[in-house]
């Protein structure tokens, strides 16, 4: 059997027979298992092997395999066997063979021909074709032939005869060509004026806007004074009539081409900066009877300050009750050295206030008041002298 290249809607048929008498024909048979390999490549299980039996009364064993799974040869080669093998527990193992092949004009090539018999050629050199050209580039020979164009370099030469259908007149003494024009952009020519009238919709393939031409008209930013010829834009400031804001679009500077204003006098001045009727140095003078009360006041303040410390402690800085009365508890060798004032109250209160055993033996137990540890294991003799002592303060 013969499939081409791709195809998955192949079937290939096959009689499944008794495994053990190798004859008898197995009818309704379900839940086979198909292996393929293809070119001699690895043994691959078919992921969903789709088997029909054809008829179990009228042909009774034969079965049709789809072969819809690995149908593509590869691209250096024009044909390929497959081996298919078919195992069912009930049925002895079917293998056959079939053969993948590339209907093809040459190697490597596929040709694609529809119902009308149309080849689709997708590719003329190597170069892909679409549906509207015959390459990726044409090149055309030049002559003044039927069918060909006079050109040097790429210039097409023409000898023009019609314009719009009309028929253009002949060269007149001077050598130029008179062609009557009746219509540009389907408007007409103003035969009265001999003008011109021609409809422009576009401008750099800019689309105008209707009407007349206005600011709307003009992209932004497209009118700069490099636009216009030299000195125009001065000439229209001096024929003008402006109306300036100082501040804004002048400047003014104080006696220079403006009147109507006053300059400001010494009083004007004084006023200007806060100062009451004498000058600056008089008024300055005046504060100096007052300097033996400045004085004064200043050293008071002084002896305030003076004992102040350099860089006093935030608020958040000064410690707390709590923290004082933990500083104090656990103040290294505050007792005696390497005591802290919480161990020794530890042990005092053991001594005094916890448990106690073993006073009358050679060793004597203070526990501590929650009775949880030994505080103080003392060794004593008969008449109760300690001799050695070990304290637990932690």
């Amino acid at each position: 059997m013969k499939i081409p290249s791709g195809k998955t809607d192949q079937k290939l048929f096959f009689v499944a027979v008794d495994s053990t008498d190798l004859k008898t024909r197995k009818t309704g048979l379900s839940s086979f298992t198909v292996y393929r390999s293809r070119n001699g490549g690895t043994a691959t299980v078919y992921t969903t092997p789709t088997i029909t039996e054809l008829s179990a009364a009228n042909m009774p064993g034969v079965y049709c395999l789809l072969i819809d799974e690995d149908t593509t040869i590869a691209s250096t080669s024009d044909t390929e066997e497959m081996a298919l093998h078919v195992t069912q527990a009930s049925m002895a193992p079917v293998t056959r063979v079939v053969e993948l092949y590339r209907p093809d004009v040459t190697s490597g090539r596929t040709l694609s021909v529809d119902a009308n018999s149309r080849v689709d050629v997708g590719s003329i050199s190597g170069t892909a074709q679409t549906a509207r050209d015959i390459g990726a580039s044409v090149l055309l020979s030049a002559g003044t032939g039927t069918g060909q164009l006079d050109f040097t370099a790429g210039v097409v030469k023409s000898n023009m005869t019609q314009l719009l259908g009309t028929a253009a007149a002949t060269p007149s003494t001077a050598g130029v060509i008179e062609v009557n024009i009746k219509n540009i952009a389907n408007a007409a020519v103003n035969t009265a004026s001999a003008q011109l009238g021609v409809n422009v919709v576009n401008a750099g393939g800019t689309a105008w806007n209707s009407g007349a031409i206005t600011a709307n008209t003009f992209a932004a930013g497209a009118i700069t004074a490099a636009k216009f010829a030299a000195n125009a834009l001065d000439a229209v400031w001096s024929t003008t009539t402006r109306l300036l804001t100082a501040g804004t679009n002048i400047v003014l500077a104080k006696g220079t081409g403006v009147t109507g204003f006053n300059d400001l006098d010494a009083p004007g001045v004084r006023s200007a900066v806060g100062l009451a009727s004498a000058n600056l140095d008089t008024q300055l003078s005046a504060l100096s009877g007052n300097d033996t009360t400045i004085n004064n006041n200043v050293l008071a303040v002084k002896a305030k300050t003076d004992n102040l410390p350099a860089a006093p402690a935030a608020v958040g800085d000064i410690p707390t009750a709590n923290q004082n009365a933990d500083a104090l508890l656990d103040r290294a060798s505050g007792i005696e050295p390497g005591m802290t004032p919480r161990q020794g109250w530890r042990l005092w209160s053991a001594a005094l206030l916890g448990k106690a055993n073993g006073l009358g033996t050679g060793t004597a137990i203070f526990r501590d008041t929650n009775d949880t540890k030994d505080r103080i294991n003392a060794s004593v003799d008969q008449d109760g002298n300690r001799l050695a002592v070990i304290l637990d303060p932690s």
